[in-house]
């Protein structure tokens, strides 16, 4: 998981990760400049806030699996 780790380094605020076999979304945030301190994870159909500096629900109802 290259992202997780390098991402919070580099100042992204925020990662989303959509898995499409699994049904499953993981949102990532509150990094530290080190790691994220903050992981969220949904099933496909649940809905998912996400904060600021986008601040909005991310509904999953209409993802669709492989």
């Amino acid at each position: 998981m290259g992202k997780v780790r390098d991402y919070p380094l580099m100042g992204i605020p925020l990662n989303l990760l959509v898995d499409a076999r699994q049904k499953t979304v993981t949102l990532f945030s509150r990094p530290d400049g080190t790691r994220y301190h903050r992981r969220e994870d949904i099933e496909f159909g649940e809905t998912l806030r996400v904060p600021a500096p986008f601040g909005f629900e991310l509904v999953t109802d209409g993802l669709l699996p492989y």
